[in-house]
């Protein structure tokens, strides 16, 4: 029995095949006639599920499939069922509540031309009433923004396998304008629709194992609007108001109605106003947060949740809770706890270690002392920093080897006060046996894999191997090199009569770990075919067809092999898909000095067939000669003054082009000018006042001209007097010392071909301005930047230019930093990255900054990060942003960044860690597919291994989408529900192996 969603889905493909067939050829066969509706009779009652059924037609090309539609209306203005069959002539219907409808029926020809509709004949529904799920209302209201997280519930159903949920602006849900998720496994469901704003109803059917559906369940409503009403805010829970505590402080507060996925912000401030943010941690889904982090005092705390959009371009967000506080211990840091981020631990493994201190330690930072109850077993630096006005902080260790499992103690002190971290370190063991592919042809060869807990000790770890099949022939043993955790090795097996399976067996220390095989027969190649037989060496390629007498099965793989693997490399397998005779493999060629001949050959149960592949040296091709040019400007017979721009257009393999100017139409010899430029542009003074004729021509990238364009004629005017510098400027003439201002240079006239160059010079050292500027050619100004540094009393610079024998001056005050207002904080959030990421600086000033705002010079010292030289902060403001960009690191590295104003120096640590090593790939994954459309996200992918489980997530924020459906041979396919189409998707096995693609939409 088909599922009216596989119904649908088929209805929709060959509806899409007429149309796009019918809409390409120029001529339309003949409709074919309309069945005729069998069964329900017209006026009938039924129950669900029924059957519907018509009669057969005939036509000249065939008929290839019947479309069906059900709908309320008997000139069907709204269907609300709709599907096909592929030529069967009945089909089952369920899903209907109580009431009258109609259906009707129409064929489709081989031709895939859609035949008339049959008559609507009419049936009536009852007993429907059972057996449907009860829809509640959603959660926490029923008036929600676009983009807010909507979660409906409902009653379980007998017999239900899924459910479906569908949402439409209108009661009926017409096909042609509702929303549907189906396969919904559970009774709870969770989507948002960002648009379009409106009105909405919402239902749901149970769905039977076998496709059916139950009448649909009661119909709810609730409203999608910008201007929805927003529920009241969090309100804080714990802790309680006022109360003093160490670190570190877990925040928690009630949750709002309807709880958004990261839709809590939390702030947590030095004073009531909120003015100095010391915590702003958004997203967040759980209604509680720890904060490991803090400086001593009191500190004041809000809460808020985003619920979707209050407009395209803004979140809706709820008002503020109330505010809370509680008092942050001024008593000295110590430690709390000390915790590994794995216990057990295997040898060799490297572990990030986190040190939790009750209160944050100075601005200076402090060193915390670490002993190892084992230093051979577990080697740790005598002391780590934390970074200054914090209390939490991680580091790395690498264990080293044991033979037995060995309890250690990893303490911290400070302050005289320890915390520790108690923990057991096992030797290497063995994990797992991968073999991929787990069915293979017999004679092939499988690939094994032995994984390791933690890493081999000196030596490596020699893993010993079996077989209880003598058709599977494994070496011996395997060693896995000291300092790795894997080891891959080739399985040799025989070939077969019958599927045998083999059981390969690895065992080291102690501890076995078995894998299966299956072997198939291995059918004779009956053929092998190249094409080309004849390519070039250098990205050259050709494509090898490999026939078999008969389809198997199961996959076939046969050997592969080349007689010069340097110059035609091939895979060592190949594959012929089960149900099918034939496959095929590339060939890539390498370069060649000579014509070479390369054997390919392909093997199995024991014939062999070879065919060869030519390589030849890869020739370069003369580069195109480029077509003749086409004159732009300046146009015909026009008098045109000096300087002169001579444009043309540019011409497909054209590396130069040389422009010729003649008194003569003949352009003999001497011209009057010549000249060779790059681009498709050239301007010209100079040339005497008369008639004169110009052209064109274009030189490829073997200097081989190409023709010349038509000649123009034109008449060049005097040339204009001399260009020099009319005036300098300054913008601001008045600016705080470190800040800097922008200086212009005006000429009289156009700047001539080549620009101008006009020197600099400044008569202070208070300000500092380049040699030079170039104004560019046929442009009469162009901008310098002028910096200045701090001054403890105003102090006038005199800007000098100069140019064509002029010079002119301007004159910018620097001024000295205001006095009252001086530098009161610096802080980076976060205050640890892994290299390669920014952070976000923040100065904050004692009070307001002057009406010409105030230059806080910044610094860092270290490679590893860079920082603007200054950030200002407005006029009136009291703290400014800056962006600290860093670089990636091999290991933890602490910078300090530095800031200065009115006389005051901060400073705050940024921690760059390093990017933890990928983990070892057990497989090779690939993406064949990533397509979104409607709410569905369609995922097909391979794996070298037919055991992996592959998981895929959004690429950009690392969220999971679902697992694959594991088809088997390595092919994994999926389809899931997503709101929006997530942009790029990474697919992870568990064996280690990922990939990426851009998710196309349809």
């Amino acid at each position: 029995m088909k599922s009216r969603t596989s119904a649908r889905l088929s209805y929709t493909l060959l509806f899409v095949i007429v149309v796009s067939l019918v809409a390409g050829v120029r001529t339309v066969s003949a409709a074919p006639p309309a069945p005729s509706p069998v069964s329900p009779s017209d006026g009938s009652t039924v129950g669900e599920p029924f059957i519907i059924a018509w009669t057969a037609v005939s036509d000249p090309s065939g008929i290839i499939g019947y479309n069906w539609q059900v709908s309320s209306s008997s000139a069907f203005t709204s269907v609300i069922l709709q599907a096909s069959t592929n030529g069967a002539l009945q089909d089952t219907v369920s899903g209907l509540a109580n009431g009258t409808y109609f259906w009707r029926v129409q064929a489709v020809s081989g031709a895939f031309v859609q035949g008339a509709w049959s008559q609507p004949s009419s049936f009536t529904v009852v007993g429907a009433d059972t057996g449907a799920p009860s829809l509640g209302p959603p959660r926490g209201y029923s008036t929600f923004h676009p983009s807010e997280v909507m979660t409906f519930n409902w009653s379980a159903a007998p017999n239900a396998a899924t459910y479906v949920l569908q949402y439409s602006t209108d009661a009926s849900f017409p096909i042609s304008t509702r929303g549907e998720f189906n396969n919904i496994p559970n009774t709870t469901f969770s989507f948002a629709i960002a648009n379009p704003e409106g009105n909405y109803f919402a239902r749901v059917f149970a769905v039977d194992a076998s496709g059916v559906f139950s009448p649909p369940s009661n119909v709810i409503s609730f409203s999608v609007f910008f201007r929805n009403p927003l529920p009241p805010p969090p309100s804080p829970v714990a802790p309680a108001n006022g109360t003093t505590l160490t670190l570190p402080v877990t925040i928690s507060w009630t949750d709002v109605p309807n709880p958004q996925p990261s839709g809590y912000e939390l702030q947590i401030a030095r004073d009531s106003g909120f003015s100095s943010i010391e915590v702003q941690d958004s997203q967040l889904t759980d209604s509680t947060r720890q904060i490991l982090s803090l400086t001593s005092g009191t500190k004041f705390w809000r809460v808020r949740s985003a619920q979707g959009a209050a407009s395209p371009t803004t979140a809706a967000v709820t008002a503020w809770s109330a505010t809370s506080t509680f008092v942050v211990s001024s008593a000295p840091a110590a430690p709390v706890s000390v915790t590994l981020a794995k216990d057990p631990l295997y040898s060799g493994e490297t572990v990030a270690v986190a040190v939790q201190l009750t209160a944050a330690v100075p601005a200076a930072g402090a060193s915390i002392n670490l002993t190892s109850s084992n230093p051979s077993a577990l080697p740790v630096p005598p002391t780590v920093t934390m970074p200054g006005n914090t209390a939490w902080m991680q580091f790395q260790v690498q264990a080293g080897q044991v033979t037995a499992p060995t309890p250690i103690t990893l303490t911290a002190t400070l302050n005289s006060r320890s915390a520790s971290a108690q923990f057991t370190l096992l030797p290497p063991s063995l994990r797992t046996l991968i073999i991929s592919p787990s069915t293979i042809s017999g004679g092939a060869q499988p690939q094994g894999l032995v994984l390791l807990n933690g890493q081999a000790p000196a030596g490596g770890a020699l893993v010993s191997l079996s077989s209880n099949s003598p058709s599977v022939s494994p070496p011996s043993s395997v060693l896995v090199a000291a300092g790795s955790s894997s080891a891959a090795f080739a399985i040799p097996t025989s070939a077969v009569t019958a599927n045998t399976t083999a059981t390969v067996t690895a065992s080291y220390n102690g501890a076995s770990a078995q894998a299966q095989v299956t072997l198939t027969p291995q059918q004779q190649p009956l053929s092998l075919t190249l094409d080309p037989t004849s390519t070039i060496g250098s990205g050259g390629s050709s494509f090898a067809t490999v026939r078999v007498a008969s389809p198997s099965s199961t996959d076939q793989f046969l050997q592969v092999a080349s007689s010069n693997p340097a110059v035609a490399s091939v895979p060592s397998v190949m594959v012929i898909p089960a149900g099918t005779t034939a496959g095929g493999f590339n060939i890539f060629t390498n370069a060649v000095s000579t014509q070479t001949v390369v054997t390919i050959s392909v093997s199995g149960g024991g014939v062999t067939r070879s065919a060869n592949l030519t390589v030849n040296p890869t020739a370069p091709a003369p580069p195109p000669t480029p077509a003749a040019p086409s004159l732009l400007s300046p146009p015909s017979n026009e008098r045109v003054p000096q300087p002169i721009t001579f444009d043309w257009t540019d011409v497909a393999n054209a590396a130069s082009y040389e422009i010729q100017i003649d008194d003569s139409s003949n352009f003999t010899a001497p011209l009057t000018f010549r000249q060779t430029v790059s681009v498709s542009q050239a301007t010209v003074t100079g040339l005497p006042a008369q008639r004169l004729f110009w052209r064109v021509r274009a030189f490829n990238s073997a200097n081989v001209a190409g023709p010349f364009s038509g000649s123009r004629r034109f008449t060049a005017q005097a040339a204009p007097a001399a260009v020099s510098l009319s005036a300098v400027s300054v913008s601001p003439t008045s600016i705080v010392g470190g800040g800097s201002a922008q200086g212009t240079v005006t000429l009289t006239g156009a700047a001539p071909s080549g620009g101008a160059l006009v020197t600099l010079s400044d008569n202070s050292a208070s300000a500092s301005v380049p040699a030079s500027v170039t104004v560019p050619a046929g442009a009469t100004s162009a901008g310098f930047n002028i910096t200045t540094s701090a001054v403890s009393a105003s102090t006038a610079v005199t800007i000098t230019g100069s140019f064509g024998g002029a010079t002119r001056s301007a004159t910018l005050t620097v001024q000295p930093q205001p006095a009252g207002v001086s530098l009161s904080t610096l802080t980076v959030n976060p205050t640890s990255v892994v290299g390669g990421n920014s952070s976000q600086g923040t100065v904050t000033l004692t009070g307001p900054a002057p009406s010409n705002g105030a230059v806080v010079t910044v610094s860092d010292n270290s490679t590893s990060a860079s920082t603007p030289t200054s950030v200002t902060v407005a006029a009136g403001a009291t703290s400014a942003t800056f962006t600290i960009a860093t670089g990636t690191v091999n290991a933890t590295t602490s910078v300090t960044i530095t800031a200065s104003f009115g006389g005051v120096t901060r400073t705050a640590t940024l921690t760059l860690t390093a990017q933890p090593p990928p983990p070892p790939a057990g497989d090779t994954v690939a993406i064949q597919r990533a397509e979104f459309s409607s709410g569905r996200l369609r995922v097909e992918a391979t794996s070298t291994s037919s055991n992996a489980t592959l998981t895929v997530f959004v690429t950009s924020t690392n969220a999971q989408i679902g697992v694959l459906q594991n088809d088997g041979g390595g092919r994994y396919r999926g389809e899931f529900n997503w709101p929006s189409n997530p942009g790029n998707i990474t697919v992870r096995s568990s064996l280690g192996g990922s990939a990426s693609r851009t998710v196309s939409s349809n």
